[in-house]
């Protein structure tokens, strides 16, 4: 039998791998010898696998190697429109198996991805002059990258289906098909080795990548994040079970066939723990810090504003760990820009996102008395949106729900009449209202229309505009994200300590709101505090696909992703304005036990028979 060194050998039933998968990717097929006899191939072999990781910008396209499923797929989005390329609208009302494909399910990928970086690892060497490979150093450098995104696509697998196969090394091409099967590592076996490794990869990384034309790549503090999330993620209820899955049986019996038990058998309080100390290694290092912008008025307020947009708009500052390669934005703006902009406005901001956010004093909008339902605001220098905008985008009049919010909000939703910030919006010098209803220019009946009478605004700069925008490098992982980490996972550990309220406060000041002691002082138990934390992401890292995980990892999802979701009334013309800003249906969600993990594809378990299928799919 020929070695790998020359043609990588067709292996038919590595973890369900058929042999016509080889057919879809014609460069492994390559003779490895001149691959990594040559800089430039070397370097594209292993820039391949940047391809794969997932894209927020990318969050209807199913198709697509970098797709997002999670962002769609949580309580604070609708996708509007029920296509091939929007899968997650039949998962959201229930309606996916283990038979179906194209449902965002990342084994194959990313499995597909762990071979390739293997083999890179494997043939990777030093070559005179040719670039990228002339050095060790440049080689040494390369294999870490390899060994981050090895990493990486096993906590990706991990975050979707839970205990998967850990696959620490390459096939041997001399194994039995039979050897070349393998099973799932349970949950702490999975954990533990991608602690380790993640832990080791980031102590050989460098500390910043000082050359923007790497851009992208891991550092540091990347491999440190994704870490981070991985314990926060292991220590919670859904693989952390306190009260021994009661109600989730399924969870605890998941066993392989030799009756290996794969989900942890008692709760361990102290993976909180390990969560927190894994937070704070990143909070430590003095090369990061939450991005923040002073206005000369030193108004919180417009503070909060430019500080939270820019976080997305304004590439390499301080707060971003890890970020995506430059992408393509006009896919993610076509599904937001509403149509009356030549887009498709289709990806729509829920009701209760909408709701989730804060008043500007720093309350809920059901404890503030700066929130109303009733009736339009129509003086111009009293509309809060107006503070924050150029004058092309200034508006003369807004329904009341939308007045004295967080600066946060009005960073994140595009709501009934506000203006698109662009000149290139600009019709004889005006920007048009956005128009929602359902005779509006960007309303419905028209499936390109948001059904909730929303979209969002996230990720948009002034310059965004139909198919004219830039590339943007989507964030990935960043430091608000680790405080809200942190403080959750040390109140569960340590309730009570200084840490927690300074962390989420640090996070509630940068977007113009007081401290939450001040505005909540009998509302310090542990209970309330966490409360306040999930609120908190929920808010901030709102359509960053983080909410998907943070309603599984809590088994809230049965509550919080399933029944009525609401809107404004879309079905109601400009002529009946006061009924469509009436709270309405758009659908009704379900979610079933089985849906807190992907179920493993029903091909892969019919060509790997030592595989098991997740809880409550069979």
């Amino acid at each position: 039998m020929k070695t790998l060194k020359k043609l990588i050998i067709i292996i038919p039933f590595l973890l369900g791998l058929g042999a016509c998968d080889y057919i879809e990717e014609p460069t492994e097929m390559r003779d490895l010898e001149y691959v990594f006899s040559h800089g430039q191939e070397t370097r594209g072999w292993l820039a391949r696998s940047y391809a794969f990781i997932p894209d927020p910008f990318v969050a209807w396209r199913s198709s697509w190697n970098q797709y997002h499923p999670y962002i769609a797929m949580a309580d604070e989005v609708d996708m509007g429109i029920d296509n091939e390329a929007t899968k997650s609208y039949r998962i959201n009302l229930g309606d996916w198996n283990p038979s179906e494909g194209g449902f965002g399910e990342k084994w194959d990928p990313y499995y597909k991805q762990i071979r390739h970086l293997h083999i890179f690892l494997e043939n990777v060497k030093v070559v005179p002059n040719q670039n990228y490979i002339d050095t060790q150093a440049k080689v040494d450098a390369m294999k870490l990258e390899a060994r981050f995104l090895l990493a990486y696509f096993h906590v990706l697998l991990f975050e979707q289906f839970g205990p998967i196969p850990l696959v620490k090394n390459s096939v041997d091409v001399q194994s039995s098909i039979d050897q070349l099967k393998m099973e799932r590592n349970s949950v702490d076996e999975v954990v533990d080795y991608l602690d380790q490794e993640l832990y080791d990869i980031a102590q050989a990384l460098p500390v910043t990548e000082p050359d923007t034309k790497w851009a992208g790549r891991p550092v540091k503090a990347s491999a440190l994040a994704v870490r981070a999330r991985l314990l926060l993620y292991a220590a919670s209820p859904l693989f952390n079970s306190p009260n021994n899955y009661q109600g989730y049986e399924e969870f605890r019996s998941l066993s392989n066939h030799d009756g290996k038990r794969l989900f942890p058998q008692a709760y361990d309080a102290k993976k909180w723990k390990r969560a927190a100390d894994a937070a704070k290694l990143i909070i430590d290092m003095p090369d990061y810090k939450l991005h923040k912008v002073s206005s000369p008025t030193g108004d919180p307020f417009v503070d909060g504003y430019n500080s939270y947009r820019e976080v997305f708009t304004s590439p390499g500052n301080s707060e971003i760990l890890f970020a995506r390669t430059a992408c393509d934005f006009n896919e993610y703006l076509q599904g937001i820009q509403p149509r009356q902009w030549q887009a498709g406005g289709f990806m729509a901001v829920t009701q209760k996102l909408v709701d989730a956010f804060y008043m500007s004093d720093g309350k809920t909008k059901d404890d503030s008395d700066l929130y109303s339902e009733a009736g339009m605001t129509t003086n111009p220098d009293k509309i809060t949106v107006n503070k924050v905008v150029s004058n092309i985008a200034k508006i003369d009049r807004v329904y009341n729900m939308y007045q004295n919010r967080e600066a946060r909000f009005y960073v994140s939703v595009f709501f009934n009449g506000r203006k698109w910030e662009a000149s290139k919006a600009e019709v004889n010098g005006v920007v048009e209202p956005v128009q929602f209803f359902y005779d509006g220019k960007s309303g419905r009946p028209n499936s390109d229309s948001p059904k909730t009478g929303y979209t969002s605004y996230k990720y948009v700069d002034k310059d965004d505009y139909k198919y004219n925008s830039r590339q943007k490098t989507p964030v990935l992982f960043r430091l608000a994200e680790v405080y809200l980490n942190y403080a959750e996972a040390l109140n569960k550990y340590n309730p009570g300590d200084s840490d927690i309220l300074f962390y989420l406060n640090e996070v509630r000041e940068r977007a113009g709101l007081p401290k939450y002691e001040d505005v909540y002082p009998g509302k310090t138990s542990q209970a309330d505090i966490h409360d306040a934390i999930m609120r908190e992401r929920q808010i901030e890292l709102n359509w960053e696909g983080t909410r998907y995980f943070d309603t599984r990892r809590y088994f809230m999802a049965e509550k919080e992703d399933a029944g009525n979701f609401y809107g404004m009334n879309t079905m109601k013309t400009q002529a009946q304005e006061s009924q469509f800003y009436q709270r309405s249906i758009f659908e009704k969600r379900v979610f079933k036990k089985s849906f807190y993990l992907f179920p493993i594809p029903q091909w892969e378990l019919n060509k790997n028979n030592k595989l098991v299928q997740n809880p409550y799919w069979n």
